[in-house]
């Protein structure tokens, strides 16, 4: 019951800031705004709910193409603005099992302690904080006041009874399910634990992790790079020798993804994934879709501009549309790769249905 109460206020929360944002966008554009940044959130909504082609996931993605049909049509009121419109997917969704589907209801952060932590092998946690959604939350929470507040209080109201819904901790040990990856954290040291140490603590443990049900691979660190536990063998991941992901025409990007994600202190000291586990996609909280991970469904997205413009090709990070966009500051003379007229195609709105994620 309570799962199924925040999904409906989800879903109705993502309904009414689409049209919140068109509004506020669409005053934008007529005010000649030099720069306008919309994120729509229904499909991502749906998609995680019911899954990426779900009947309610393709019509959140109606919905949104409609809305940015309404900003297209204002943009071409307003020719002397001489707007670029661009759509960017800043990922995909795949379709994936619950993981409590496979176990009967079982939890993973449960099933970790229950059957492959030692727990006399954990310090004492004192070093690391704790951190997770919930607690993240109540934080901003506190931060706020007024209507606001009365807001939150309300859509929280059981959301907060628990300390972390998705999260586990016992013995100096943390778990953390976030999707389709998990995050396994050892609290009482302030550096993250490398593949040589955790064995050290808990022998066995990734390639325990890796081998069972529901798990796809496991990723750890090391002085050489990221590891990873595939079907409980250990792989040095490189671009030249990508592992198990050797059969993949982009597994080079797959690799450098994972080592940009590892180098993050916030990623667990074994960071667990669902996906390509032995039955399938897996996420490890109640859903039927699930991003942040290395699948093609994920990683593969798109970007729909205007025909004169040249991007970057191929696009590999976000991070390569930067300097395209900040070029739209400069005096138009100086300006090479970018028409500042309004430009689309017609199959714009189409082009938006296309593929799991818009």
């Amino acid at each position: 019951r309570r799962g199924w109460r925040w999904l409906t206020i989800k879903i109705g929360m993502s309904v009414w800031v689409r049209n919140l944002f068109t509004l506020a966008a669409s005053r934008d554009l007529y005010a000649g705004s030099p720069a306008v940044y919309v994120n729509y959130l229904d499909y991502d909504v749906a998609a995680h709910a019911f899954g990426p082609r779900s009947g309610p996931a393709l019509r959140a993605l109606r919905h949104v193409d409609g809305a940015i049909r309404q900003l297209w049509r204002v943009a071409r009121r307003v020719p002397g603005h001489r707007y670029d419109i661009y759509i960017v997917a800043d990922h995909g969704q795949a379709s994936c099992t619950p993981y409590r589907d496979l176990t009967e209801g079982q939890r993973l952060e449960r099933w970790i302690f229950d059957t492959l932590l030692d727990a006399s092998r954990a310090g004492t946690p004192q070093a690391r904080p704790q951190s997770g959604l919930a607690g993240g939350m109540r934080a901003r929470r506190r931060e706020v006041t007024g209507l606001f507040q009365h807001f939150l209080n309300y859509l929280e109201e059981d959301f907060f009874r628990r300390s972390d819904p998705e999260a586990h901790q016992q013995d100096g040990v943390r778990v953390i399910a976030a999707g389709h990856n998990a995050f396994l954290y050892v609290l009482d040291v302030t550096a993250n634990l490398d593949a040589d140490a955790l064995e050290h603590r808990f022998p066995g443990l990734a390639a325990a992790l890796a081998r069972s049900r529901g798990v796809g691979f496991v990723l750890a660190r090391s002085a050489n790079g990221p590891l990873c536990f595939w079907r409980g063998k250990r792989y040095h991941l490189r671009e030249s020798d990508p592992g198990p992901f050797a059969g993949r025409a982009d597994a080079a990007l797959v690799v450098r993804a994972i080592a940009d994600l590892m180098m993050m202190p916030s990623a667990g000291d074994l960071v667990i994934y669902g996906i390509d586990a032995p039955t399938g996609h897996v996420s490890f909280i109640p859903e039927l879709g699930a991003h942040a991970g290395p699948s093609p469904e994920e990683m593969h997205t798109f970007i729909v501009h205007p025909a004169e413009v040249s991007l970057p090709s191929p696009i590999r990070h976000p991070i390569q549309l930067y300097d395209h966009f900040i070029r739209y500051q400069q005096p138009s003379e100086e300006r090479h790769d970018v028409p500042g007229g309004v430009r689309a195609a017609e199959s714009i709105g189409a082009t938006a249905y296309h593929g799991p994620k818009p």
